[in-house]
């Protein structure tokens, strides 16, 4: 019976927390390698069985995005080499209209105190990126592939998930462990949570700087030690 780690990424919203934590720069780099074989260690797990991020990509034929699909899609080819897949989701977008005559808007917001322009977040949307990671979850554990799951991400909405990976542990009569990983700092306008009905490991500004200076590594290289 399986009794490796399955570790399964949450793409934006683990980018986006270390965004907000630690800056464009570190969350740029998406270490998502040396991130597997990292919370594997620190779960005590023997081995990384899987890895995989589940992501959507901006619209290549849309101008303003094309420069964001290309960068995007060379991090997660590079990542490829190191064994963490890619599992595609997808965006939808959204046009602002007026709700009177849904005459088309423009995005760009003027702000009347100080005259600069924002854009308002909010125009597109990525649809499937729950479930496709659910699925996987899910079929890993049906099979038999995972003792230890860790899901990089703060979303609440795999709590259901969480509890019925349980479930088919239980049903199989086999040990399990299920963590969650993401991005924590001080600021205290930060939410910092863990998925329901799993363990928290918090990756503060130390230990992903650290991951960042490591060299890469392929993530079922079980020499690779843990900072």
């Amino acid at each position: 019976m399986g009794s490796g780690c399955l570790v399964l990424v949450d793409g934006w919203n683990h980018y986006i927390a270390a965004l907000r934590c630690f800056g464009y720069r570190s969350a740029a780099e998406f270490p998502l390698d040396r991130l597997a074989l990292h919370v594997a260690a620190e779960t005590g797990a023997d081995a990384v069985s899987s890895a995989a991020v589940v992501m959507a990509l901006p619209d290549r034929n849309r101008p303003e995005e094309a420069p964001e699909f290309h960068a995007w899609r060379k991090r997660l080819r590079k990542l490829r080499n190191y064994g963490v897949h890619h599992e595609p989701a997808r965006f939808s977008y959204h046009q602002p209209a007026c709700t009177r005559c849904r005459t088309s808007l423009d995005r760009n917001v003027t702000c009347g105190n100080c005259g600069a322009s924002n854009t308002p977040a909010g125009r597109r949307k990525e649809k499937g990126a729950d479930i496709r990671l659910a699925s996987l979850a899910l079929r890993g554990a049906w099979q038999q592939e995972y003792s230890t799951l860790i899901v990089l991400s703060q979303d609440s909405d795999f709590g259901p998930m969480v509890q019925e990976v349980k479930e088919i542990h239980r049903s199989q009569g086999r040990r399990y462990a299920l963590y969650s990983a993401f991005p924590t700092c001080a600021r205290p306008d930060h939410e910092h949570r863990a998925v329901p009905g799993t363990r928290e490991l918090r990756l503060d500004s130390g230990v992903y700087g650290a991951l960042i200076d490591r060299p890469r590594v392929h993530v079922t290289d079980w020499r690779a030690q843990a900072p």
